[in-house]
């Protein structure tokens, strides 16, 4: 299986800015998905910091 790359925390954080600052421009519905970039952020950090964890394979 391929190995795929996370996004830095920090990407997801200018991407939660951005989808707010849409939500002025084009339509409020951006601010929900302002709020779910930001809440996956710390799961990034998570991923970050503590890699073998997301890597260890529990398939018996």
């Amino acid at each position: 299986m391929k190995i795929v790359k996370m996004p830095r925390p920090m990407r997801m954080v200018w991407g939660s800015l951005v989808a707010y600052w849409l939500a002025d421009i084009i339509n409020p519905a951006f601010v929900a998905i302002a709020v779910m970039i930001a809440l996956f952020v710390p799961i990034l950090i998570n991923e970050y910091f503590f890699p073998a964890a997301s890597q260890s394979n529990t398939n018996p």
